[in-house]
């Protein structure tokens, strides 16, 4: 339940929250760690390897084009600092800054600002064989797709991480108002599945939000409304504040163990009031911020600009409140609409896309299967740069505000960008990119390369030939001990790790099989620093 004084609301339907006073907060306050939370966004058909990773050179580094030849000529830079045992580099994302003043063409500017807290991982391999998959980089590794079984590759079902989280007293120490929400444009299938809390209990697909209405009143309707203001108060007061707000106001502003700087801040907070009653944007002090209630809007299969863009930004306001109102800790986003550039390369207008799985040529899934056409290429990594922009960017800006332990409620968190291979669906380094640290629990600012570039080399995908990483299992390992899970909590059947840890459909003739699984319980290798 959130606490009445976090929700006492002005007019224009503005959420106001008083500021954290470091001088009158006690002891226990400052003891108390900030609550973890976690969300996770997957794009759909693809990214593309040379757009999506580094190719800076100089300083020091070189492109693998000056160091392999062949199909590890990939127009990547190649990392040389060690990384936690085993062939593994890494390198500080703020070396790799290029021309364009973002570490790559997809991730570009609009997320430099925030390298000391992004973690870009290569080399995460699925270890089956599952073409499009939902719930994949979750967890789930069996093959989940509209068209097809779980269980055609005979890999039972197993709940996402998100969900062993979400029923965690671990996690969550007393009942949520949520315990997650889920959203999506398009597709209502969403990236989890759950046992909703029974153990050993039949697994469903969750269905995401496709409506942000549907997502407002999840999060919201319901929450107790703050009471009517008291007779006698000016005609401003009556209009900008509610309940005690003022009295408030008037007690911290006369209590003499304010100190001079907290004092400013009241004084600074009351003078802000009218501004709030417009539609807050950005905020430098935590406030519990409820957006005003969306219109409903239904799903469609369309392609509208605007329509895609409304949606986008309204889900990005409701979960941003979700998370700072402590509504819930777990999110989940379907990024199956995005706006990006249309065929013509002369016109820069914006077009929406959407991939859906049984659509023909011509959309974001069609493009992805024609990657070797550079106007495909082109498109396709103007689609995942506005998702780095627009989406991943704009969210975690919106989250990094301070929480009252001096730290901010992104470094509280995990921000997890997952993706699919959908060239040729063949799930071989899959492009991770996280926010945040958990709370400390990893070391954040760098690029970590997984794969042992002298290993053997095997088929071609898209601009760069297959070679072996780690499983990605130890991803979903890391996340939940970042979260405060041990591995007694998610660990079955007396097997270390978790997901799948079978290679099957993979011909080890042809592809990497031969991971070495005796690390697959443990966390990411270099993770922590």
């Amino acid at each position: 339940m959130v606490s009445r004084r976090n929700f006492l609301r002005g007019a224009g339907g503005a959420v106001l929250a008083i500021p954290f006073l470091e001088s009158l907060a006690s002891k226990e306050a400052f003891a108390r760690p900030a609550p973890k939370r976690l969300v996770v966004m997957k794009s759909f058909s693809t990214q593309l390897i040379e757009e999506w990773y580094p190719t800076f050179s100089g300083n020091g580094y070189q492109l693998h084009d000056d160091v392999y030849g062949g199909n590890k000529a990939d127009g990547t830079t190649l990392l040389h600092e060690p990384l936690g045992g085993g062939p593994y580099t890494q390198a500080p994302l703020a070396d790799l800054i290029g021309s364009n003043g973002g570490i790559s063409n997809i991730l570009g500017p609009a997320l430099t600002p925030f390298l000391s807290k992004l973690t870009l991982i290569r080399g995460l391999d699925f270890l089956p064989s599952i073409n499009h998959n939902y719930g994949g980089i979750l967890g789930n590794y069996s093959s989940c797709t509209a068209a097809t079984p779980c269980d055609a590759d005979g890999l039972p079902m197993v709940q996402t991480i998100d969900q062993v989280l979400a029923y965690s007293s671990k996690f969550y120490e007393s009942t949520p108002w949520a315990r997650h929400l889920h959203v999506s444009q398009g597709v209502e299938n969403s990236i989890s599945y759950s046992a909703m809390g029974t153990p050993g209990g039949p697994i469903q697909q969750l269905k995401a939000r496709t409506n942000p209405l549907d997502a407002w009143n999840d999060m919201f309707a319901g929450v107790p409304e703050p009471e009517e203001p008291t007779e006698g108060m000016g005609n401003e007061r009556d209009k900008l504040l509610v309940d005690r707000v003022y009295e408030d106001y008037v007690r911290l502003r006369d209590n003499k163990r304010l100190s001079s700087a907290d004092k400013q801040l009241v004084e600074r907070y009351i003078n802000l009031v009218a501004e709030l009653q417009a539609k807050l944007t950005s905020t430098q002090v935590l406030s519990c911020t409820i957006p005003p209630e969306p219109d409903s809007l239904d799903n469609n299969s369309g392609t509208d600009p605007t329509d895609i863009q409304t949606k986008w930004d309204l889900f990005i306001d409701i979960v941003v409140a979700a998370l700072m109102c402590d509504q819930t800790r777990i999110v989940t986003i379907g990024a199956h609409k995005a706006l990006g550039p249309g065929p013509d390369p002369n016109d820069n207008t914006l077009v929406g896309h959407y991939h859906s799985e049984d659509a023909s040529g011509g959309t974001w899934h069609g493009l992805a299967h024609d990657w070797g056409n550079p106007n495909s290429r082109r498109m396709l990594a103007g689609i995942n740069g506005w998702i780095a922009a627009e989406l991943f960017a704009k969210l975690i800006e919106r989250l990094d505000v301070p929480e009252a332990d001096g730290s901010t409620l992104l470094d509280n968190s995990l921000v997890y960008w997952g993706n699919e291979l959908g060239f040729n669906h063949i799930a071989y380094s899959v492009p991770c990119l996280l926010a945040g640290s958990a709370g400390g629990f990893i070391q954040p600012g760098r690029y970590l390369d997984y794969i042992d570039w002298d290993g053997q080399s095997y088929f071609g995908q898209e601009n760069g030939n297959v070679i072996k990483g780690i499983p990605h299992n130890r991803l979903m390992v890391t996340i939940m001990q970042a979260m405060g899970l041990s591995p007694e909590d998610y660990e079955m059947n007396g097997e270390p790790g978790y997901g799948a840890r079978s290679t099957v459909g993979k011909d080890p003739n042809l592809w990497p099989a031969d991971y070495d699984l005796n690390a697959i319980g443990d966390i990411l290798p270099g993770i922590q620093g």
